[in-house]
């Protein structure tokens, strides 16, 4: 069940300190934005990383044969949290998204980013086919993965719901599937767009709204992204310094510990600062993806994709709405953003990743 102590050894130890670069990056900014505080932020993040760090070291002593044994296991538990949440949720900020589990509320649709991406590699290795994926082979993952943006859509979390989409799509895009029907979906999506935006809800057609004109209301819907445009314009290129910054400072800027904490970064650190961290971040999704290229075994192969890709699509959505290239959609900038389950979620992707990644690259069939 678990490897050796000598293989433990050959993980990479670097990618580790990534995370840790990150995250301590993280910790800095959350002591920023408290105005040089531990409380509320930065001392409650830490404490949660350091409780987390044990299951993040039983993930990396996994054999990937067991990781692999267990995708359909916790796809079903995802799926039976996502039901229980509906009912029994917790219900905050007009949404029904978390699962009280005793001392710690969990939002199970982060996990649900995990074990899609998990359950679809596992079924593309079964497969064992060579050339295009044929369509058909295709349904079965297409409904899996809409039943979860469904359970997700409804809470309601369209952000995340639409993560999880374009994660299912892109898994299937990965395998193998001729160019020609990704092309078709999105001219079908163009196309129906129209009657989509009848379903969403005034406050999600709002954000859209502002998004392609904030000054529609900028002293509402229009303020979040006003304010983070004048915080990172401050930041000019070499920043406002440690703790320095008029928007941070002086709560300017809404939700700064966890939608918006890189315009507190940017803020004080300016262009260079975000650069720096902007190549740190791409160093720890890059590397994983160069690793899978040589890999042949395709669950693992695919399972590392898929959870780089989950992480960029992440860092590049929260920072291009607080930017004001994309709407605001509350999606955390990972290791960074304050929150249990976006944090726990993401160290056990990274875990997952340096697990996978010490796979040997002949290695082909789980025996």
């Amino acid at each position: 069940m678990f490897k050796n102590f000598q293989s433990i050894l050959q993980l990479n130890w670097f990618y580790f300190l990534l995370i840790i670069i990150i995250f301590w990056i993280g910790e800095i900014n959350l002591f920023s934005a408290a105005s040089g505080s531990l409380e509320p932020w930065a001392k409650n993040q830490l404490i949660r990383f350091l409780v987390f760090i044990p299951l993040f070291f039983l993930i990396l002593m996994l054999k990937s044969r067991i990781i692999f044994n267990l995708c359909e296991i916790f796809l079903i538990l995802i799926v039976i949290g996502l039901l229980l949440t509906l009912f029994f949720g917790y219900t905050g900020m007009g949404a029904r998204r978390w699962l009280r589990l005793g001392f710690i509320n969990l939002q199970i649709s982060e996990f649900a980013k995990i074990f899609l991406v998990l359950y679809l590699a596992k079924y593309f290795h079964n497969l064992d086919f060579k050339g295009h994926l044929q369509v058909s082979r295709s349904i079965i993952p297409l409904i899996i993965t809409f039943i979860i943006f469904i359970l997700v859509a409804i809470q309601p979390d369209l952000g995340t719901a639409l993560i999880l989409l374009i994660l299912g799509c892109l898994m299937i895009f990965f395998i193998g599937i001729r160019l020609i029907y990704p092309i078709l979906i999105f001219f079908i999506m163009i196309a129906i767009s129209p009657f989509l935006w009848t379903f969403l809800k005034p406050y999600q057609q709002s954000r859209v709204k502002t998004f392609l004109n904030p000054d529609l209301d900028p002293l509402g819907s229009g303020y979040h992204i006003i304010q983070s445009k004048i915080a990172i314009g401050s930041g000019g290129t070499r920043g406002n310094g440690f703790l320095g910054g008029s928007q941070s400072s002086l709560d300017f800027i809404p939700e700064k510990e966890t939608d918006f904490v890189f315009s507190i970064f940017a803020e004080q650190f300016g262009f260079i600062g975000s650069i720096i961290l902007i190549s740190i971040f791409t160093l720890l999704i890059i590397i994983p993806i160069i690793k899978s290229i040589n890999i042949q075994n395709t669950f693992v192969k695919l399972a590392i994709l898929g959870l780089s890709i989950k992480l960029l699509i992440e860092v590049v959505i929260n920072i291009s709405m607080t930017l004001g290239i994309l709407p605001v959609v509350g999606v955390a900038l990972p290791f960074m953003s304050y929150g249990g389950s976006s944090l726990l979620s993401n160290m056990i992707i990274c875990a997952l990743i340096m697990n996978l990644m010490s796979v040997e690259k002949k290695f082909k069939y789980f025996r």
